[in-house]
């Protein structure tokens, strides 16, 4: 039996509508899977900065740690940097990192730091602003710059 072209076309129709289904439900599954909410924000020069971090391993020996900040100093200048936690506009402190470029990063955990959650909800604006500092007292910072980001899942 041979097909007619109005056969055919039908044939199409089905077979285009079947892949846009399966292509629709499979997004829709997709759309469930974690997201990496990851950010980071720079100094003005690019000396000092400080990542959010989505699904990481927390400091060393710390196991499993959902969300932190990791605070770089990437330059030789005498300076440290400063990084400064708000949530839904509410500061939750700040971190010093002096160890300077030859020295480790710093891992802080704010969000479980102090009586948070441990790990930020979905829809969460989190804001970030890393600053160079003399010493971890200095108040004043330099170079200045701030990061937000909501949270998509959590």
């Amino acid at each position: 039996m041979t097909l007619t072209t109005g056969t055919r076309f039908q044939r199409r129709v089905l077979a285009t509508a079947a892949a846009v289904s399966a292509t629709l439900l499979f997004t829709a599954n997709g759309a469930s899977a974690a997201v990496n909410d990851d950010f980071s924000v720079a100094t003005t020069d690019g000396c000092g900065v400080a990542e959010f971090v989505d699904y990481g391993p927390g400091a060393p020996g710390g196991g499993n740690n959902d969300d932190y900040i990791v605070i770089h100093d990437y330059c030789s200048d005498g300076h440290g940097v400063r990084a400064g936690v708000w949530m839904f506009g509410e500061y939750w402190g700040d971190q010093y990192n002096g160890n300077g470029l030859a020295g480790a990063a710093v891992v802080w955990d704010p969000f479980k730091e102090w009586g948070g959650p441990g790990n930020v909800t979905a829809g969460t604006p989190v804001r970030i602003e890393v600053c160079l500092v003399d010493g971890p007292n200095d108040e004043t910072g330099a170079r200045c710059r701030r990061a937000e980001h909501v949270s998509v899942d959590g």
